[in-house]
């Protein structure tokens, strides 16, 4: 094998796509070939990941600044040029696909995680799918993926210029998933910012904080309730979800939706990620605690 090629994901958005991704990265690295992946154009422009200039042009460059979700038109469109891509390798290097897709959303897990594992003996391997992980390759190989995902410039001086005048300042992440998640499931994952802003006063009682001597930083998908949270020292991000991502890793602790969102924020940062429950948290838990770990609270696919 002289060379990983990641095919597709699973339709997902940003974060669904860089868990598989880091995951598919880190078996690189344990094979010692690199990993190439096109189908992150969508977001791709915005991190520091090696691009040919044919692929910049035709697939990254058109989604610069591109903010708007994966119903928009323009990214449906990429998406169905790209599957043209995707139909025509499938058609001829079928012996070289690895396929994570399966009817019950199994993980297939990657050397060094799994010893069960073994890839088609090709020079070139397609992976398609989005349920690739390697939880002890992203930790063997923890700070070659932080160099290789890091944001570009203009992503870093975004967050740097947000967070200017808080510098100094206990900051704690909130980031709150709204959108899709009122209908995702029946509104299973979905939290009231009222039931938030209990969650939010528990923690300041758990964590020996106060109002006065911490900040709030907020990210979401939708607008915040500002009355809810009146009595809070906040400010509300209004960047884009990558910015938002990385700004959330900078933080002391987030306190977040059940997402795959907060959880990446949390493992990039090495911070602890505190999920929201519509019903009691159990705060026990989180006890000593500052780093991140594998929540059991966390239900999304992403270890």
């Amino acid at each position: 094998m002289k060379k990983i090629v990641i095919l597709q994901h699973g339709g997902g958005e940003l974060t669904n796509q860089l868990w598989n991704y880091i995951s598919i990265y880190a078996y690189g690295k344990e094979k010692g070939v690199p990993v190439v992946n096109n189908s992150f154009f969508e977001y791709g422009s915005n991190f520091c990941t090696p691009k040919s200039h044919l692929s910049n042009l035709l697939l990254y460059r058109p989604f610069k600044n591109h903010l708007k979700r994966r119903n928009s038109f323009k990214r449906q469109l990429w998406r169905k040029f790209y599957k043209i891509y995707v139909y025509v390798v499938k058609t001829f290097k079928k012996s070289s696909i690895v396929s994570s897709v399966n009817g019950n959303n199994a993980v297939t897990y990657l050397p060094p995680t799994s010893t069960d594992f073994t890839e088609p003996d090709k020079k070139t391997l397609y992976f398609d799918g989005w349920l690739f992980r390697n939880p002890v390759g992203l930790e063997k190989y923890r700070e070659d993926i932080l160099k290789y995902f890091r944001p570009a410039d203009v992503v870093i001086n975004k967050v740097d210029k947000f967070l200017q005048p808080h510098l100094g300042k206990y900051l704690v992440g909130v980031h709150i998933r709204q959108g899709d998640y009122k209908v995702f499931k029946g509104g299973k994952y979905f939290v009231e910012q009222k039931r938030i802003q209990e969650i939010i006063s528990k923690y300041l009682s758990f964590s020996g904080r106060t109002i006065e001597n911490t900040f709030f930083i907020f990210t979401s998908d939708g607008s915040i309730e500002k009355d809810v949270f009146s009595e809070l020292n906040y400010t509300v991000s209004n960047m884009g979800p990558v910015e938002d991502l990385f700004l959330l890793s900078k933080m002391k602790v987030v306190l977040g939706s059940d997402s795959s969102f907060g959880d990446f924020s949390a493992w990039y940062g090495n911070i602890p990620h505190i999920v929201f429950q519509k019903e009691a948290m159990d705060w026990e838990y989180y006890k000593e605690k500052n780093i991140f770990f594998e929540n059991k609270y966390s239900t999304m696919v992403h270890y």
